[in-house]
């Protein structure tokens, strides 16, 4: 059996009160950099807390490198999202695990947005007047739906 010592146990209390939103984006940011690697890329994931860039990947087709913010999302209603970068090879790719994240067998939803197009289905959240976000109602059947082509251009 696995002791924990005193330095561990603060550890594991504050790993065990870890917020679920954390656990969400975390998840979803593994899950995209996987399918990355899948597609052919050189993923890697960037750290820290307040970051406009998640992954960073090689496209495999031209070598060029594309930076990815990646927002995750437990159930079906808003990403916050507020752009700061807008450039050619920037994207928004939005996950949502549709209320079943403890579910494993579950592949979520994914939404690929170029940064020069994310305006186009940008909103203000109801009730947030400051904060803007994508709805997943207004785009679940969009375009954007799997639209993992998008990083080839």
């Amino acid at each position: 059996m696995f002791h924990f010592g005193t330095g561990c146990r603060r550890w594991k209390n504050k790993f065990m009160r870890r917020d679920k939103t954390q656990n969400t984006n975390l998840a979803s940011e593994f899950f995209i950099a996987s399918q990355l690697f899948r597609l052919g890329h050189v993923v890697t994931l960037t750290l820290g807390h307040t970051k406009e860039i998640d992954l960073v990947a090689i496209r495999p087709n031209d070598k060029k490198v594309i930076t990815i913010d990646v927002k995750g999302l437990k159930n079906t209603t808003n990403w916050p999202v507020s752009p700061k970068r807008k450039e050619k090879n920037h994207f928004f790719i939005l996950v949502t695990w549709c209320n079943k994240f403890d579910k494993i067998d579950f592949a979520p939803k994914v939404f690929i947005i170029p940064s020069m197009e994310i305006n186009k289905v940008l909103s203000k959240w109801v009730g947030k007047p400051n904060v803007t976000c994508v709805g997943y109602s207004k785009i679940k059947n969009s375009q954007y739906k799997n639209a993992w082509n998008l990083l080839k251009k």
